[in-house]
């Protein structure tokens, strides 16, 4: 080992202030060895510093740990949502095929026989048989009769030509003429054709230059895009009163559907409500979401019976009695389970996993129980009696709090009087009052197309009409009325169209008795 030399007269350490290995100068290291063994290894000040903050940093870690799992969870989720897989589940995961088909216990659908047969044909027994091409048969002296209803297509216009006789009128001092049934005034477009494209657009959801094409491909009647527009415009004005009477009716219901769907009006956002049942349906476009939209389409208080989601805004109307809808809780345990699934194993709580699940058992159980009492299978009464076993058992899911946030959420929206808590059984002590808000988003279903296909309105008053004739066409297709009809009338008779036009005899909505 070789001897070690004198460093030279006026040399100096390069890390002596800066020790490239402890990060500190060799005066601050001597410092603290002293400290050590002056006050042993564990009771170093610095030492025990440097250990609580190395808890602290692992406490961080393991939060953001925990945030980072969750967020991943929830991206996983809405990538699921939006992007479904091609790929079919294993033998072990695959469920049992659905039968094709209407569900079970629901009407079967029959096109309505013709009331009228237009032309008969009679077709000879065959001497060949169409099946397996037997020659030689014989008739039996049996007919089968088949009726076949078609459409009868004219790529022509009717022209009708008005001849006015005029006359003085000393008041305007001026000739005058009186309009002819049928005929609009000043108008070179009659009101059939007019009726037919505002229903192209509101119900075939068909933009204004496509009814153009129909109308010029089909009947050789040709018109600029901007006629189409002012036709819908046209109805909408004429309509008003029918309208504001569906408002009316709707605030006279026994029990009224309510919801509303995101719209666009020149590009910025806006709402299109919905309040309605199975006779009548009344939409209405709005800049705000606000309570004070809900109380001009409701009134305040609503004396009737509404079902709707938990959104606040419906709580300014004061209804009577109120349903929240069974099947956005049932999404929205679903939801919560499949985001703690989607966790790492070690990350997911078990006790937030089990309580959605079984708020989803839950009230899909209480919508079969509704299903029964509508099929027959148990009265009203008894499925009345369902209430207080019902509510001891939502009682003993909801017994503990939960460490998941929206589980916890979800479980405080459940039992919280002010929320939830008062709605979930109405159903069952109203009759007639349904578990879900289906009907609405049914009802929201054209217009959610119209909207991924229109981009929304230009204006207010655009989207206040689209609201308007859809509110007409809605309640005259729930009344059986001919909406193409209904709207020639509006077209000629305006504000004098009777209100009962648009309503079947003996199926006026049904009103609240108090």
């Amino acid at each position: 080992m070789g001897r070690y030399k004198e460093a030279p007269w006026g040399f100096a350490c390069p890390y002596q202030n800066a020790c490239p290995h402890l990060g500190i100068s060799t005066t601050w290291a001597s410092m603290l060895l002293s400290d050590v063994e002056r006050d042993g290894y564990r009771g170093g000040h610095y030492l025990i510093a440097v250990e609580k903050e190395n808890k602290a940093l692992d406490e961080e870690n393991r939060a953001l740990a925990a945030r980072v799992a969750e967020l991943e969870s929830r991206l996983k989720q809405q990538h699921r949502l939006r992007f479904k897989p091609n790929r079919k589940a294993s033998s072990q995961d695959q469920e049992a095929p659905r039968t094709r088909g209407a569900p079970i216990g629901h009407p079967p659908w029959q096109r309505p026989k013709p009331r009228r047969v237009d032309l008969s044909v009679p077709v000879p027994a065959p001497s060949i048989c169409p099946h397996c091409k037997e020659e030689g048969l014989s008739a039996v002296g049996k007919s089968h009769v088949q009726l076949q209803e078609d459409i009868v297509l004219q790529p022509r216009t009717v022209v009708t030509e008005y001849v006015h006789q005029m006359a003085y009128c000393p008041g305007c001092r001026r000739d005058v003429f009186q309009t002819a049934e049928g005929e609009l005034r000043n108008c070179e477009i009659g009101p059939l054709t007019k009726a037919a494209a505002v229903y192209l657009r509101h119900e075939v959801k068909l933009s204004y230059r496509d009814v153009r094409k129909v109308f010029t491909g089909l009947f050789g009647m040709p018109f600029v895009p901007a006629s189409a527009m002012a036709f819908s415009h046209r109805t909408a004005e004429q309509g008003t009163h029918l309208y504001e009477d569906l408002r009316d009716k709707i605030r006279a219901a026994d029990v009224v559907h309510g919801d509303e769907t995101h719209w666009r009006i020149d590009g910025k956002s806006a709402q299109l409500w919905y309040a309605g049942n199975t006779q009548v349906g009344f939409f209405h476009a709005d800049h705000s979401r606000g309570s004070d939209v809900a109380v001009s389409i409701f009134g305040d208080p609503f004396g009737g019976n509404l079902v709707a989601d938990s959104y606040a805004g419906y709580n300014a109307i004061n209804p009577k009695r109120r349903q929240a809808c069974l099947a956005h809780l049932i999404r929205n345990a679903k939801e919560n389970a499949d985001r703690i699934e989607l966790m790492p194993e070690n990350k997911q709580d078990s006790n937030a996993l089990g309580f959605c699940k079984s708020v989803k058992k839950f009230f899909a159980l209480c919508c079969r129980i509704d299903q029964r009492r509508k099929s027959g299978a148990i009265s009203f009464s008894v499925a009345k009696a369902y209430i207080p076993r019902l509510q001891r058992a939502l009682n003993t899911i909801c017994m503990h709090p939960l460490a998941d946030a929206d589980a916890e959420n979800l479980r405080n929206r459940l039992t919280d009087p002010k929320r939830d808590a008062l709605k979930l059984f109405t159903f069952l002590e109203l009759n007639g009052m349904p578990p879900t808000n289906n009907h609405a988003e049914q009802s929201l279903r054209l217009p959610v197309i119209f909207r991924k296909i229109s981009f929304g309105s230009r204006s207010l008053l655009g989207a206040q009409t689209m609201a308007t004739n859809l509110s007409l066409l809605t309640t005259a297709k729930r009344q059986n009325k001919n909406p193409v009809d209904l709207l020639k009338t509006l077209l000629l008779r305006g504000g004098d169209t009777p209100i009962s036009d648009i309503y079947a005899p003996g199926n006026l909505p049904k009103m609240d008795s108090s």
